[in-house]
């Protein structure tokens, strides 16, 4: 029989926790009840600020390689054991991969505290040493994973986790994010949305051909949010396809920001591919976007259709024709459309942060007494019937994954040889 539990208190690890739009999901398990400590790092790339405003304790300690999301590791482990035992937690929620160095900082201090853990992971990749053991340890360990997608949670059971999980898209903020008055049968101008790094993969330069192709026919434009080294590319096409005056590009906007930009939008395009390496993990742009009344048409890539599902359009991959036919039949059907942002709507007021962050509640309350699920046995098979198929690389379903190879010469040279055999291997 489940106990019944008033509060839990927690300890969560996040690496991302400076970041304030970063911390809705704290400040809502804080209004659920839950006694919160937040753990994050002194220093990481990106927005900081607000950490001495929050309703929860918040611990900062100093990290190595702070950027570096799998490998960034605590300087002090004692320092870090005292913040996550001091408060004597019920939990401790990790928010990094079962792969990180982190993760295996934390599992090493907590005893046997129960612990939950995060994952984005939905390529089914194989690991080198030492990596390889430290997830395998994760996955015998951990009372409960939430992963943010159903592919993340095939992985998850393929690899041989027998525990609980939980799938728990991204929240959103109704406060930040809601409505705005786009109408697509009245507005004079449609507005078509990239929001992201301006890198090949992200698909710059198929948006700008979605642009042409409704530019044809209605006045329109393309709000570019983001920057990268692709900036320059997209440019050259926008002037071979003579729309570079209907481009308007936006460097990198706070929450507030980005959300008033969707709210321009009539449609946001997810025109993202894999590579060898990549492939999208959520696609945060496709809720918010919902949430902002802008309707979501993307590629088949990744996560996009699972997250896009029946409240957008998900098309080929790389089928650029196929999505710009699919964006012109929408324009040319307003009542659809806006069908399909209100179910956007619908389904994003179902994933904000409090709903979330009851589910993680459900899943603290479990933890308690389900304890470690112990040995690891993969089995794909079961995976797939229970998630359906992870996502898949340009040229693998299950990728070799060689440590990223930084400033470091040494690494590099203990690290060809094996670089080599894999690249044999994969031709």
């Amino acid at each position: 029989m489940t106990p019944e539990v008033v509060s839990v208190r927690v300890v969560r690890i996040y690496h991302a926790g400076r970041d304030q739009a970063h911390r809705a999901r704290e400040r809502a398990l804080v209004a659920q009840g839950m006694d919160l400590r937040l753990v994050v790092p002194t220093t990481w790339p990106g927005p900081s600020g607000g950490l001495e405003s929050e309703p929860f304790d918040v611990v900062q300690l100093d990290v190595e390689r702070a950027g570096d999301v799998n490998r960034h590791r605590y300087s002090d482990a004692n320092a870090l054991c005292r913040a996550v035992n001091e408060c004597q937690p019920d939990v401790v929620d990790v928010h990094e991969e079962p792969v990180s160095v982190v993760a295996r900082q934390v599992l090493d201090a907590v005893g046997t505290t129960p612990v939950v853990m995060y994952t984005a992971q939905n390529l089914d990749k194989r690991w080198p040493p030492p990596f390889a053991g430290m997830e395998r340890r994760a996955l015998s360990r951990v009372a409960a994973f939430y992963p943010c997608s159903r592919q993340a949670a095939s992985v998850l059971r393929g690899k041989g986790y027998r525990g609980h999980v939980r799938v728990l898209p991204l929240g959103l903020d109704p406060a930040v994010h809601h409505p705005g008055e786009q109408d697509l049968g009245s507005d004079p101008e449609v507005v078509l949305g990239l929001v992201g790094r301006l890198v090949p993969e992200k698909g710059l330069r198929d948006a700008v051909d979605v642009l042409a192709a409704v530019r044809g026919g209605r006045p329109a434009r393309l709000l570019v949010i983001g920057e990268g080294p692709d900036q320059a590319a997209g440019r050259a096409r926008a002037e071979q396809r003579g729309v570079a005056d209907a481009v308007e590009r936006q460097p990198w906007l706070d929450a507030a920001g980005l959300a008033a930009a969707y709210r321009r939008m009539h449609v946001v395009l997810v025109p993202s591919r894999a590579t060898a390496t990549w492939v999208e993990q959520f696609g945060r742009v496709i809720t918010e976007g919902m949430a902002n009344g802008a309707v979501p048409i993307g590629y088949a890539s990744g996560s996009i259709p699972e997250v896009i599902g029946v409240e957008g359009v998900a098309t080929p991959e790389g089928d650029v024709a196929t999505l710009s036919a699919t964006v012109l039949d929408l324009l040319a059907d307003p009542p659809r459309w806006t069908a399909l942002r209100s179910a956007g709507l619908m389904r994003a007021a179902e994933i904000d942060w409090s709903a979330i962050a009851a589910g993680m509640v459900e899943m603290y309350e479990q933890a308690l007494w389900t304890g470690a699920p112990g040995t690891v046995r993969p089995d794909r098979a079961t995976a797939v019937q229970e998630f359906g198929p992870p996502a898949r690389t340009s040229v693998s379903a299950r990728p070799f994954a060689l440590p990223v190879l930084r400033e470091s010469p040494l690494a590099h040279k203990l690290l060809e040889p094996a670089t080599d055999l894999v690249g044999r291997w994969r031709g």
